[in-house]
């Protein structure tokens, strides 16, 4: 009698710990640390043709996966650098940026490993400019928020059961800028913009995998001051599915 409730209870865990391993996991919790590179030109805060600014970018990234594959992302990334410029060093500033992007991506395409989602995309960036003789509390300091709007479509390719890369590209189609000067929309006709991202994941278990995710960004805009910004990160992370 004790044999068969021991054989029978271990069947029952072993029945509860396979269900928990095979569950499919549809959220997602991601951090990640990089290294951004980039190049800014921004005529209404400097008389510069173009500063060089590199450091440290920190991201966290959630994504909500429907029964439908459908996806629900929100990103969060945080840089801090030193706008450098070889013209005079009294117009080097520091540089701190803030973004967030809320995207809805509906799954349009499922074919043995592939998968392709396309959809809607917000992505708001707050950057601020600090010279260093300045003081955050005086009115010397200049900031920007640019808040986007665009169409986004992202592939996915699963490559085994422990290795799959995926890569997300958006558009933005319309832009609301605020400055110490003015707030206003732009359209494509004066604005361009294109964000690009990859990213190699690798599982490490039922909960977590490991990604390496290399991030492009590139802006203009050519009115009323010539804008343009291009940028480049690459970022190590860890994800947590549950």
């Amino acid at each position: 009698m004790k044999l068969n409730r021991l054989i029978f209870t271990t069947a029952i865990l072993s029945a509860v710990t396979v269900q928990a391993q095979t569950t499919e996991k549809r959220n997602q919790l991601e951090f990640s640390a990089g290294y951004n590179f980039g190049y800014l030109k921004n005529l209404e805060f400097a008389p510069v043709a173009m500063y060089k600014y590199e450091g440290p970018v920190y991201k966290l990234n959630y994504t909500r996966t429907s029964k439908k594959e459908n996806l629900f992302e929100v990103k969060l990334d945080y840089l801090s650098s030193e706008l450098k410029t070889d013209k005079l060093s009294n117009l080097n500033s520091d540089y701190a940026k803030v973004g967030m992007g809320f995207s809805y991506l509906k799954q349009i395409y499922s074919k043995d490993k592939i998968a392709i989602h396309l959809g809607l995309q917000s992505q708001t960036n707050t950057s601020v400019y600090l010279n260093e003789n300045y003081s955050i509390y005086d009115d010397q300091y200049y900031f920007t928020l640019h808040q986007e709007f665009g169409i986004a479509g992202r592939f996915s390719y699963q490559i085994n059961d422990k290795q799959y890369i995926s890569s997300k590209l958006t558009i933005p189609i319309v832009l609301l800028r605020v400055t110490d000067a003015q707030g206003r929309f732009f359209a494509p006709d004066n604005y361009q913009s294109v964000l690009w991202d990859f990213h190699y994941a690798y599982k490490l278990s039922y909960h977590f995998d490991i990604k390496v995710a290399y991030n492009f960004n590139y802006a203009r805009l050519r009115v009323p001051s010539a804008y343009r910004e291009l940028q480049h990160q690459i970022n190590l992370g860890i994800n947590y599915k549950f």
